[in-house]
């Protein structure tokens, strides 16, 4: 388990600017919580910067609904794609570029927060002695194939990610290193030094690889669990779940076709077979073994969902968010070969 930041320090006075940062392209129907909590922060001494990624809704004019109430708050219009970058990457390359603060806190517009986040983000990082600090958000989850899916998502991430390893100083493990593009907390200074987006501007999982640029170029990143002030709500129907791991998942392995038919044989091997084998198989030595398999996952998974505040109805529906997720990644792939892959009205490929 990640650790958890601190209550803040009631004592401490002196508290560095920060700058959260906001990147948004058709968010009209997500952004509103988002602002609020941020606006409604414990922070004596921040800014908030949201840039509207050219979106086809309202997202600008909510936005500046909100910074017209309160000059904290500025808006920011994006400016055209340039050849040789994606969209995200290039939203927040232009929102650092204007930021003021000694620390850039890059969040999405599907989150939410505690009013007590940003100091208890800043004391960690600073005692941790963070170059960068990324924290994983609580999951919302409320339409069936949310539910059946993020926690799938979740749990073989938590499980089989090497987490230590992966921060260690010139490790092999370097290459598994990221950070959650909804929390990423990284001053000013190394942002600028190692290059920030500009070293993923063509990647569509751009927070993994950018985590990853942090891990090899030695600045130390730390990783935290933030799941008790922060929560994100990434898709909120079956379409949006589909679209949006359709574009991430063969990505989230670099585009490896050995490493997404290893993935896939992990989602089907240990999430669907050992079900599968349990009714097939009952009463005999392989049944048995079945039933040991499919009782510790489900223990593994129950334990993560009270812990992360994920949806436990979908515990003994997990072999079905398996099929599911692993149907996505097939997807996925058919995606990238046939070139169909887009993302809120954007190709998922460079100019």
């Amino acid at each position: 388990m990640f650790e958890k930041p601190a209550p803040p320090d009631p004592k401490r006075r002196v508290w560095p600017k920060v700058s959260v940062l906001i990147p948004a392209r058709n968010e009209r129907k997500r952004l509103t919580p988002c602002l609020k909590t941020l606006l409604a922060q414990d922070y004596p001494h921040w800014e908030v910067l949201v840039l509207d990624d050219r979106s086809t809704d309202r997202t600008f004019a909510l936005a500046a609904s909100f910074a017209k109430k309160d000059r904290r708050l500025r808006v920011l219009r994006g400016k055209p794609l340039p050849p040789g970058w994606l969209g995200k990457p290039w939203a927040c390359a232009q929102l650092a570029q204007a930021a003021k603060g000694e620390w850039l806190f890059f969040t999405d517009a599907d989150t939410w927060h505690g009013p007590q986040m940003l100091k208890r983000t800043v004391q960690m990082a600073q005692a941790k002695g963070a170059d960068a600090l990324t924290l994983l958000t609580r999951q919302v989850t409320k339409s069936w194939m949310e539910s059946l899916v993020i926690p799938v998502m979740a749990f073989h991430l938590l499980a089989f990610f090497p987490a230590k390893l992966s921060l260690r100083p010139k490790s092999f493990f370097n290459r598994f290193a990221g950070v959650s593009g909804q929390f990423i907390f990284i001053q000013r200074a190394v942002y600028r030094a190692f290059g920030g987006h500009a070293t993923v501007k063509d990647e569509i999982v751009e927070d993994l690889n950018f985590g990853k640029r942090l891990a090899q170029g030695g600045y130390r990143l730390v990783y935290g669990d933030g799941s008790d002030f922060s929560f994100c709500r990434m898709y909120t129907n079956a379409g949006e779940v589909w679209e949006g791991f359709s574009k991430n998942f063969y990505a989230a392995v670099g585009f490896s076709l050995p490493a997404v038919l290893f993935t896939l044989a992990v989602l089907i091997g240990l999430g669907v077979l050992p079900f599968l084998a349990l009714f097939l198989a009952w009463g005999s030595p392989l049944g048995w073994g079945a039933l040991t398999l499919c009782l510790a996952l489900g223990a593994m998974r129950l334990a993560q969902a009270l812990h992360h505040g994920l949806s436990r109805w979908s515990v003994p529906l997990h072999p079905v968010g398996c099929l599911l997720f692993a149907a996505i990644g097939v997807n996925s792939i058919l995606w990238r070969l046939t070139g169909r892959g887009h993302w809120k009205g954007r190709k998922l490929t460079v100019r």
